[in-house]
């Protein structure tokens, strides 16, 4: 029988110790939707693929950073070339805090009202942009090599980078929807079925029978969870996975079309176009340029 890690999620932190500091290694990320009620900050060192995160997604790659908030739900879905024996292999460096990390009223101190303000914000889910990227990805992911005071220091330094850093919000608004384990047993069922078939037709009759649900209690279901229509995920999520293989891969565009699950080259190009803003071929060009 298929047990899924239900979620919350336990973040196996001492009481003894303030804040956790994880080096995640392996062929692949976690890949259950899950959530727990500490912050966390992740850095990226290898792996790609899709990152969903609240009620929205987009992609992630080596050297991005991330901001989630307390009890967002959240996952790194790899590339399909990462469930292969022959896996490149990914690796992540996370920094876990709660609220009271540090004491009841250490966030509440005015000389943190920027990083309060941060804090709060990052139940949008941030992905840090621009100039100072790179420091912050580079004091997060040694952070593995000191310890004591020193890492307190560093994390204060680097909160006060992320304060200051460009910045783009995975979600329009905060997401403050609470999951139950068995809500979110279902959607993680959903999610899993939506990856693994991306690139095949999949219908709402075929994803309400995985939800165990009627057509109509499904559509209410989905849109409640993610606050989009299931094709609409569909679409985006395809959407994002195109752009992966235009970055990375020297497929052709129409190949590509095919590969993400669309019946069509000029039904993807449109769907591109309405999700990115600018058509495929052009998203190529200035990810090339990077």
């Amino acid at each position: 029988m298929k047990i899924h890690q239900p979620i919350p999620f336990k973040i196996p932190k001492s009481e003894n110790h303030a804040l956790l500091v994880q080096v995640d290694e392996g062929p692949f990320f976690y890949n259950q939707l899950h959530y727990h009620p500490e912050f966390q900050i992740t850095a990226i060192v290898k792996g790609d693929g899709i990152f969903y995160a609240g009620n929205n997604m987009t992609t992630f790659t080596a050297q991005d950073v991330f901001i989630i908030g307390a009890n967002v739900p959240h996952l790194l879905k790899c590339s399909k070339d990462y469930h292969t024996e022959d896996s490149p292999g990914v690796e992540g460096v996370s920094l876990f805090f709660d609220e009271y990390s540090f004491g009841k009223q250490f966030f509440e101190i005015r000389e943190l009202h920027h990083i309060r303000a941060l804090l709060q914000n990052s139940k949008r889910v941030i992905k840090v942009e621009g100039e100072l990227k790179e420091t912050i990805f580079n004091k997060i992911t040694t952070t593995t090599s000191i310890q004591e005071e020193q890492l307190i220091i560093r994390f204060l330094e680097t909160l006060s980078l992320l304060r200051q850093a460009d910045k783009t919000y995975i979600n329009g608004e905060q997401y403050n929807l609470v999951l139950d384990n068995n809500e979110g047993d279902r959607l993680n069922e959903v999610l899993a079925y939506t990856f693994k078939n991306l690139n095949r037709e999949i219908t709402i009759d075929q994803i309400s029978q995985v939800a165990f649900l009627s057509r109509s209690q499904f559509s209410y279901f989905f849109k409640l969870h993610t606050g989009k229509t299931y094709i609409s995920f569909l679409n985006a999520l395809r959407i994002e996975n195109a752009c992966i293989l235009l970055r990375s891969k020297n497929q052709t565009i129409e190949q590509i079309c095919y590969e993400v699950g669309f019946q069509n080259v000029s039904n993807f190009v449109r769907h591109f176009k309405k999700v990115k803003g600018l058509t495929p071929s052009r998203y190529r060009k200035s990810w090339a340029v990077k």
